[in-house]
């Protein structure tokens, strides 16, 4: 039980990190690219996840040239890789887990 709650720590702490690293990423868009940050249709805090699902949105935001948001942007993904693998691995490790367990 003390590992599981180790584990949904660790997650916590991934995801607390992810979303913030995402939020900071919109803020300097916002500030250092308000021409982009138009062209995207200034979108809320709900809406801003959805927009990396389109991928003209997506080349929008890589023909940035401001070293803040190219540093932001390859943090940002960095930080979500992050997260990713280790519910992956989370994942993996579980469903092993079980299946030697039965």
């Amino acid at each position: 039980m003390m590992l599981a709650a180790i584990f949904g720590l660790i997650w916590l702490v991934l995801m607390v990190r992810a979303s913030l690293t995402e939020y900071r990423y919109w803020q300097v868009i916002r500030h250092y690219e308000p021409e982009i940050w138009d062209k995207l249709g200034r979108p809320r805090m709900y809406q801003m996840p959805l927009v990396f699902l389109s991928a003209k949105n997506a080349k929008l935001l890589q023909s940035s040239r401001h070293e803040q948001v190219q540093r932001m942007s390859a943090r940002h993904r960095l930080t979500g890789i992050q997260f990713l693998s280790y519910v992956v691995l989370m994942l993996v490790c579980s469903i092993s887990y079980f299946k030697l367990a039965v």
